[in-house]
């Protein structure tokens, strides 16, 4: 299914959009978000600010996207607002340049905040800089954040409250139809970068207490030699396959095969991830961080970071197929308003707004 031109080409033409290089196989959250908005705009108008480079090479590409930000701006009169997608740490130190620049310049700024570890970031400030900070994003137009619990994180610090407002994370509609055709086999698929954060080392060790006979399906990149070196010591050799980094084809047939999706992070924003397996009707194992209560609710269960006891517990409760069906099915009506249709209709008053004021 296409949804090209869900933002209509009028007005997708005022913005001018800026974050991570999406193209040529890129990955992450903030990469996919972005892909699926050039999909979905008429006319979708794209300076990259980040991209995976060695240190030197970095700076050069950072002040020559500053550079290319400005000479579009000069060139384009028709763009009237700057939507910045940005993380956390450098990244939000930087794109306050690229904010100031398009203020400068006489255009609208909205900032979308994607960072799970923004509220660490924040914390870990000196009062000037966290001061500076703040004063930031409250000279802001519009302040994009993933969730209900996030817009309230913003709020608790002092951003103005006609500041921040929430848009929901875009997830593409599913490929494939889910299959969940297993059999007694309990299917588990874990998707996202290998590393503590994401709490895929904690789930191994659940892997290695769960009473059921459940089957582990891992893509993801960074930390390999680590996670093969732990499957292999924990003795999971014949109930774990790690694929790699995944995408495409095999990435959709994993989705659609998987009955319990599992990402039992220590932070995030509001997972993509979670979302795709929702949209492949999974039931979920997570965890209370970021904007995941908001969407695992009735349809999975969650656990505390670290607890691996507990995560060995929640698998073993999705064992019971009918339990997991309702699940699924209820993923499938949740995420519903995470498809593009529905985000592109609030990414549209979101701008109106912005051009109203």
């Amino acid at each position: 299914m296409t949804d090209k031109a869900l933002l209509d080409k009028e007005l997708s033409a005022q913005v001018l959009t800026v974050g991570e290089y999406f193209k040529d196989g890129s990955h992450g959250g903030i990469a996919s978000v972005l892909r699926s908005y050039s999909d979905c705009f008429g006319e979708f108008k794209f300076i990259p600010s980040s991209r995976k480079l060695t240190l030197s090479d970095k700076l050069r590409y950072d002040l020559g996207s500053l550079f290319r930000l400005g000479w579009k701006l000069l060139c384009d009169r028709q763009i009237r607002i700057v939507h910045i997608h940005t993380a956390a740490g450098g990244s939000f130190t930087k794109h306050m340049y690229y904010a100031r620049l398009a203020r400068i310049m006489g255009r609208k700024v909205v900032l979308h905040c994607h960072a799970s570890s923004f509220k660490d970031w924040y914390s870990a400030l000196p009062e000037r800089k966290a001061g500076k900070v703040l004063s930031f994003i409250n000279s802001l137009d519009c302040l994009v954040v993933l969730s209900a619990s996030w817009k309230e994180y913003f709020l608790s610090i002092g951003v103005s409250h006609d500041v921040p407002v929430v848009l929901n994370n875009i997830t593409p509609y599913p490929a494939l139809a889910g299959t969940k055709d297993n059999g007694d086999r309990l299917k588990l698929l874990f998707l996202g970068e290998i590393g503590q954060r994401k709490g895929v080392f904690d789930l191994l060790e659940a892997m290695s207490l769960v009473r059921c006979g459940a089957v582990l399906d891992i893509g993801g990149n960074k930390m390999e030699a680590e996670l093969r070196e732990r499957i292999s010591s924990l003795g999971l050799s014949d109930r774990v396959v790690f694929h790699g980094f995944v995408s495409g084809t095999l990435k959709q047939e994993l989705l659609a095969e998987a009955d319990v999706f599992v990402l039992p992070s220590y932070n995030e924003g509001l997972p993509i991830s979670i979302l795709e397996a929702m949209s492949y009707g999974c039931a979920i194992i997570s965890t209370p961080v970021g904007g995941i209560p908001e969407v695992v609710r009735g349809n999975g269960i969650l656990v505390k970071p670290g607890d691996a006891a507990a995560i060995a517990g929640a698998i073993d409760a999705l064992a019971d197929a009918s339990v997991r069906s309702v699940m699924g099915e209820c993923s499938r009506e949740i995420v519903k308003s995470y498809y593009p249709g529905s985000v592109m209709a609030s990414l549209r008053s979101i701008y109106l707004n912005v051009l109203a004021e």
